[in-house]
């Protein structure tokens, strides 16, 4: 007969770090995790603080997990989105549960240059997505500007980088 897994329902308790660490193992085969994400997890698939943490240190010991690889890939594949901004970047590592050190080490590799570039992208995609009402425009209002500052700053965009979006408005308003 079938043997039922070692996956067990969220609501039972694991009785063992072993367990713990077993149900650790499952969750890293589909996704990366961060140590706080993997024993926020951990505890609520059934494992107490202690079995999770045991896990956390018997795979941190294994290098199955490592926390600053874990920053770096968050890291990489955010610069591969390609129109976000450096608040953006910041909200992306704490959701994730990295650790502040890790965040404020990732921020600070990434230059204003950088963010520039990636503003330039931003404004970009702006433009072409609503390249019909700035064609049907003759003169912008300050409504399509507003648009505009929304879109920067949901982009995680401070305002220095706004000025971007809003020069290229202009640019193309004059022409």
């Amino acid at each position: 007969m079938w043997k039922q897994s070692s996956k067990m329902n969220s609501k039972e308790k694991f009785t063992s770090a072993q367990q713990a660490y077993s149900c650790a193992l499952d969750l890293l085969s589909y996704k990366d995790y961060s140590e706080q994400k993997l024993r926020e997890r951990l505890q609520q698939k059934g494992a107490d603080e202690e079995q999770a943490n045991a896990a956390i240190a018997k795979l941190r010991h294994y290098g199955l997990v490592d926390e600053r690889r874990y920053a770096e890939r968050v890291y990489e594949a955010w610069l591969n989105k390609r129109c976000y901004g450096r608040l953006h970047l910041q909200a992306e590592l704490q959701k994730r549960g990295v650790r502040q050190e890790l965040v404020s080490e990732i921020l600070q590799r990434f230059t204003p240059e950088q963010e520039s570039e990636l503003a330039e992208n931003a404004a970009e995609l702006f433009l072409q997505r609503n390249r019909r009402k700035l064609a049907g425009a003759q003169q912008y209002d300050k409504k399509i500007y507003a648009a505009a500052g929304r879109f920067m700053a949901a982009r995680g965009f401070s305002s220095r980088y706004m000025t971007i979006l809003l020069e290229k408005l202009r640019c193309d308003n004059d022409m």
